[in-house]
């Protein structure tokens, strides 16, 4: 658990830096009268940080032991949580607007379940340690030495995210006829991070050619808006109200306090570091990494703009690591493109969108990024070496135009070279060249889809976290994407798997009859792993095939990822 240990540690830091840094930037003027605040102010934040990371193993900063109370707590907010984030998960008829929105209204039934087909429900989630902040600094406010359970339970329930779903279809076609199924799709959410609706569009992708050629019919996401004109306005008024807060406080800087403290941990982002520092990128990246809700928004912007979308998509991940929320605290830079505050607020409009409602919107980000590096890279031949030609635009849009003093660098595009161009290149020639593979070719049917089904062996019902794809067992079996094999043998339910990795996806490939990787070992798309089996708990030869979005760690349907072929 040392990874624990270091990313409670992490959280400790974040929360004096942001206070802190927050604070002197208002005090600055009065700064030497308040010598002696400031400093009472820092040691109660380290106090605040060192008491969050003492709920977590190996007690980081405190050097005290996680005891078995500890971890009781901990886990009495897990389950809070588990129990509030469904309390509010309603069944409706259909989209909402901005001025006709879903909240504070019921639908037609509740659902008790997070059932969107892309997880975005996954993501906005309440999570134990934004609980467990919250009552830690009321704590903290009112001088209470422990925090009663009624006060755990009273900030989850006031906390909890609502949700509204419509239900929509999936209609998957092939030489061997079609088959469809239900699906849920997320079009509201009102939670602590913001009020967000949802828009989707219908479309149908035909995969391979002849007589193999599949089609898919479904609702794709077309865009995501954010309605509120602040959208931490929820979180700050229930502080406000919670800590009695006076109106000359800054609500913006406990909101910041409290939610840094809370995320105290983030798995993914220590993924990604550890990939990052052991392989290089073009050992673990393919298309396949790319969000599947991104993908088309992509496709948007090559053909509005003409830049490749592969090329879109690697500066994305380069900026951003495809966090639609990634904000840089030094500029200010934000989204998926890292835009920055002054050209968001001038372009925006320009190209159609609303600075406030659409800051989290992705097809925004992607719009306004895109029609950013269309000026700066101007005409660039994308079939001849479009490295070089695009060399002076990145120098422009990534900010290396004024070199610091002691870079070991003759010139900025020198310097852009070698810390970002060539980094974006290598994703891009991947992205473009590296491409998803159906993991079984030659068999397209899916004999049991992903979501909720009644489990053929137990017979109860159980969320399938992934599809199944019938096949002969010891039919090869090949890597739907680039990655590095995490796991190669057996794997409780699952029998024989393999589980691959890259910084974005994990794949699980189960109930195999044979493996042919083994764990650290890189693969490729299209590269066999092992062979269709019937390992585990199983009622015949099939694979079970899943994929799990690492940003939220949350199961999402692999059809969105691959197409059969």
């Amino acid at each position: 658990m040392e990874w624990f240990r270091r990313a409670a540690s992490r959280a400790a830091k974040r929360v004096v830096r942001a206070g802190a840094r927050r604070l002197l930037l208002l005090l600055l003027p009065y700064l030497a009268p308040l010598v002696p605040f400031l400093l009472v102010f820092f040691l109660v934040s380290v106090l605040i940080a060192a008491t969050y990371a003492a709920m977590t193993p190996q007690g980081a900063m405190t050097g005290v032991d996680p005891s078995p109370e500890d971890q009781k707590i901990q886990q009495r907010y897990i389950e809070l949580c588990n129990k509030y984030n469904v309390k509010d998960t309603w069944l409706v008829s259909g989209e909402s607007s901005p001025g006709n929105p879903w909240y504070p209204g019921r639908g037609e039934y509740q659902l008790g379940e997070m059932v969107d087909r892309y997880g975005n429900d996954i993501k906005l989630k309440l999570e134990w340690g934004t609980v467990h902040s919250t009552a830690l600094f009321w704590a903290y406010t009112f001088g209470k030495s422990e925090i009663p359970d009624q006060i755990r339970e009273k900030v989850a329930k006031d906390l909890h995210p609502y949700y509204y779903y419509k239900k929509s279809t999936v209609t998957v076609c092939g030489k061997d006829g079609c088959e469809s199924y239900t699906v849920y799709l997320l079009v509201e959410a009102y939670t602590i991070q913001g009020h967000y609706q949802y828009h989707y569009e219908w479309v149908t992708e035909t995969h391979g050619e002849g007589e193999n050629a599949v089609t898919v019919t479904y609702e794709r996401l077309k865009d995501t808006q954010q309605i509120l004109a602040n959208r931490w306005q929820r979180l700050e008024d229930y502080l406000k109200d919670f800590y009695q807060l006076k109106p000359g406080d800054d609500m913006a800087l406990n909101r910041t306090m409290v939610w840094e403290a809370g995320l105290g941990f983030n798995a993914h982002k220590e993924w990604l570091e550890w990939l990052l520092n052991n392989y290089s990128i073009g050992s673990f990246t393919s298309s396949a990494m790319i969000p599947p809700e991104l993908m088309p928004l992509f496709k948007e912007a090559e053909e509005k703009y003409g830049i490749p979308w592969w090329f879109l998509a690697a500066v994305a991940f380069k900026e951003s690591s495809f966090n639609s929320q990634a904000e840089n605290l030094e500029t200010h830079c934000y989204g998926l493109m890292q835009v920055s505050p002054e050209n968001w607020e001038h372009y925006a409009p320009i190209l159609g969108f609303d600075p406030v409602m659409d800051k989290d919107n992705p097809r925004a980000q992607i719009m306004v990024g895109a029609y950013l590096l269309k000026n700066y890279l101007g005409n660039v031949n994308w079939e001849g070496d479009w490295k070089e030609q695009t060399l002076p635009g990145l120098t422009m849009y990534g900010g290396f135009i004024k070199m610091p003093f002691g870079k070991p660098y003759n010139s900025p595009e020198e310097w852009c070279r070698a810390e970002y161009a060539s980094k974006i290149w290598q994703l891009a020639d991947n992205f473009h060249n590296v491409s998803g593979a159906w993991p079984v070719p030659g068999y397209n049917r899916i004999s049991s889809s992903f979501g909720w089904r009644i489990h053929p062996v137990y017979g109860t019902k159980k969320f399938h976290d992934g599809i199944d794809i019938p096949a002969p067992s010891g039919t090869p079996v090949f890597s739907a994407s680039a990655g590095v094999v995490i796991t190669a043998g057996p794997y409780g339910a699952y029998g024989n798997a393999v589980i691959v990795k890259d910084s974005q996806h994990l794949y699980l490939y189960g109930h195999l009859s044979s493996i042919s990787v083994q764990v650290n070992q890189t693969v490729q798309p299209g590269q066999q792993v092992g062979a269709v089996g019937n390992t585990g708990v199983s009622t015949g030869p099939h694979l079970h095939f899943g994929v799990m979005d690492l940003a939220g760690n949350h199961w999402i349907d692999p059809l969105l990822v691959v197409q059969p072929q």
